[in-house]
């Protein structure tokens, strides 16, 4: 090959060679040379930035909107990200800051917007500062110089102290005049006590109002006797409906009844133990309960009785069904539903009569 041609061929290599940067390290940015007190923008390429903010004139606390304006001047090996302003010293001193939606702008292949929103703290702001946009240019040979900071010039401000708006107090005359004179302060006269009628009044008026609460109170929620005498009589008539049903059962089932609606009715009554008493239990139950000894005595004779009829042994009989039924009935036989329904209301009086008394 001509050694004319192997020039053209080895040209663009050797330019390559002598900017000193390879092709593969173009997109690297190195951690070397980066400034260590300003935000980096991540950016690698040549750029220029310039800011604009609007408006320039307003109140204390009002909002600016900033804009940062990046522009590519050559290849962009990595675009610019986003600053955060309040990492510089020289933002956090003026300004509070505002979140927004859409910070970000594209207006060009090789241009970048990025906004904020400013509040000034007081009316001694006096401009924005130029903001240091820091990118990396690997055109540059030595890595240390690669890291170029651009600043955007200060824009001038007009802040004014925020407006006092007076709401005005609207009201009675009277109660904007001031007292004046001798009267306001010469010695006030003793207050005159109450008269009888007053303290009579004052001081019934509790008495009355927790009585007629205590009458309500009893009226919409009887008392525990009031509520057991309730219980009680429901008890009575209960048993006493049971006990007139059980006049149509043959003679030993109607012992079997009288005794087991006369224990229920106990039980409900007096509290008695839940299996059927005894004669000498029941009669024992009702004196403890505080009624007469009568009273006690007829309670054993009726669960006697019931036994009686229940447990005594049948007359063996001989001949037809009718002696054989002839001889459970007996010729003198007690009507024992009708003795027991007797029972209760012999209670049920003399509990009423000692209640009234």
């Amino acid at each position: 090959m001509p050694a004319p041609r192997m020039r053209w061929l080895l040209l663009p290599l050797a330019l390559l060679l002598s900017s000193g940067v390879r092709a593969e390290d173009a997109d690297d940015i190195p951690t070397v040379g980066r400034p260590a007190d300003l935000p980096f923008s991540e950016a690698s390429g040549d750029f220029r930035v310039w800011a604009d903010a609007q408006p320039t004139t307003l109140e204390a606390q009002k909002p600016i909107t900033l804009t940062l304006h990046v522009e590519a001047r050559d290849d962009v090996h990595r675009p610019p990200r986003r600053i955060d302003l309040r990492a510089l010293p020289s933002f956090q001193d003026r300004f509070t800051f505002e979140e927004i939606d859409g910070g970000e702008r594209r207006p060009g292949p090789r241009n970048w917007e990025f906004v904020y929103r400013l509040h000034p703290k007081s009316e001694a702001v006096a401009s924005v500062p130029g903001i240091p946009f820091v990118f990396y240019n690997p055109k540059i040979e030595y890595p240390r110089k690669g890291f170029q900071v651009a600043y955007t010039d200060p824009i001038r401000l007009t802040v004014a102290p925020p407006v006092a708006y007076v709401v005005p107090v609207v009201g009675p005359e009277v109660l904007f005049s001031c007292a004046t004179g001798p009267s306001v302060t010469a010695a006030q006269g003793r207050w005159p006590a109450p008269g009888p009628w007053t303290i009579g009044t004052l001081a019934s008026a509790p008495p009355l109002l927790c009585l007629a609460w205590y009458l309500g109170w009893r009226r919409w929620r009887p008392d525990a006797a009031r509520l057991a005498r309730q219980r009680r009589s429901l008890a009575a008539r209960r048993a006493l409906q049971a006990l007139h049903a059980a006049g149509r059962l043959p003679p030993i089932q109607r012992a079997a009844r009288a005794a087991v609606v006369t224990a229920d009715y106990l039980r409900s009554r007096f509290d008695a133990p839940a299996e059927e008493p005894t004669p000498a239990e029941a009669a024992d139950c009702l004196a403890r309960a505080g009624c007469s000894a009568a009273l006690a005595e007829q309670a054993a004779a009726l669960f006697r009785d019931c036994d009686a009829a229940r447990f005594a042994p049948l007359e063996k009989e001989k001949g037809r069904a009718g002696e054989r039924e002839k001889g459970r009935r007996g010729e003198g036989e007690k009507d024992l539903p009708a003795e027991a329904a007797r029972f209760i209301l012999a209670v049920e009086a003399e509990s009423w009569s000692a209640s009234r008394s």
